[in-house]
């Protein structure tokens, strides 16, 4: 089998998983179990971790998720396949759009209409899913339902929306030499990263890499960026101020789709948090990880979009704070209601 003929039979495996949520007002249903490897691997955001087998997959993920959001829409707005390292890699990014009927991960219900971005890769062998990575902005969720556990962020707090030209779902194929241009732009970009001179934002050169109106999305807790302005005070700066000479590309999958790219690591982000506080953290002084995702729009010859997910609760818990300790303790959690 060809490697364009494998992702393209992967891209239509990982489409069609959900497609019975993809309307609003679905009813969530769980995904057919079949399509998933018995021992299939799952990397998911902090307090679900790391799960083995397809039963507990089911268990402690979407059952779960179907207890809070019995109706719901799935609402996908970035879909891409690739190879990396000789795996192929099917990813998609949105939102969950409903009405909280149940606790989630200690999360009271809020009743009411909510948003919760999601981030998923999924590797794809002999037909079956054997890997997933995985996460979703539960800080967001939280703060939705009334409880926000991270201080203001200088970042705008609105849920991110998708590709402003509705561009980012690639179910088709793409030109190759599209998606190589893509993924090369990155893997540029992500080299200027790894330049870092200490703080010093320049010494990376973003300029050369991102279209002056740019669009970032970060996670709850740092906000979305509009224009390199903001990009560079609100989001790089500051990480960049508490982890000096950071560095980046530590990547379990790295895939680019047309104008699309995007990649995760866990963690993909290593560095010493000796600088200044990070959202409401204070230094450790010791080496650090971040477990992340991001993802790209490309346009022409720049970057002009960009998603990002990070683990915070993860992050929170190196350096001593469990997050979401702050919530309720008369709350059950979803796991317990599955």
């Amino acid at each position: 089998m060809s490697p364009s003929t494998s992702v393209k039979l992967a891209k239509k495996l990982v489409e069609q998983l959900w497609k019975h949520l993809a309307e609003p007002q679905s009813t969530y249903q769980l995904p057919e179990e079949a399509v998933f490897s018995n021992s299939i691997a799952f990397f998911g955001p902090q307090p679900i971790g790391e799960l083995s087998g397809i039963s507990t997959l089911f268990d402690e993920v979407y059952r779960p998720l179907a207890n809070t959001f019995p109706v719901v829409h799935r609402k996908e707005y970035l879909f891409l396949g690739g190879e990396f390292e000789g795996g192929t890699w099917v990813v998609s990014a949105g939102e969950f759009v409903g009405e909280m009927q149940a606790p989630y991960l200690g999360i009271p219900a809020s009743k009411q209409p909510v948003k919760m971005r999601f981030g998923e890769f999924y590797k794809i062998e002999n037909e079956r899913i054997v890997e997933i990575r995985c996460l979703f902005d539960i800080l967001g969720l939280a703060a939705q339902a009334g409880y926000p556990l991270l201080p203001a962020f200088e970042g705008r707090s609105e849920v991110a929306p998708g590709p402003a030209l509705d561009n980012g779902l690639c179910y088709n194929d793409k030109e190759p030499n599209e998606s190589r241009k893509t993924l090369e732009l990155v893997e540029d970009m992500l080299g200027g990263c790894n330049r870092l001179k200490g703080s010093k934002l320049a010494s990376m050169g973003m300029a050369d890499f991102w279209h002056e109106d740019m669009v970032w999305h970060g996670p709850w807790g740092v906000g979305s960026c509009y224009g390199f302005r903001e990009f560079q005070e609100f989001a790089q700066g500051p990480s960049v101020a508490s982890f000096p000479g950071r560095t980046g590309g530590y990547h379990q999958a790295r895939i680019a789709d047309g104008l699309t790219s995007a990649f995760t690591g866990w963690p993909s982000l290593k560095g010493h948090f000796t600088g200044k506080p990070f959202r409401g953290f204070q230094p450790t002084h010791g080496a650090i990880g971040m477990n992340i995702m991001d993802f790209y729009v490309r346009r022409d010859d720049k970057l002009h979009e960009n998603w990002v997910l990070i683990d915070l609760i993860e992050f929170g818990q190196q350096c001593g704070v469990d997050l979401l300790d702050k919530l309720p303790s008369s709350t059950s959690t979803a796991l317990e209601n599955a």
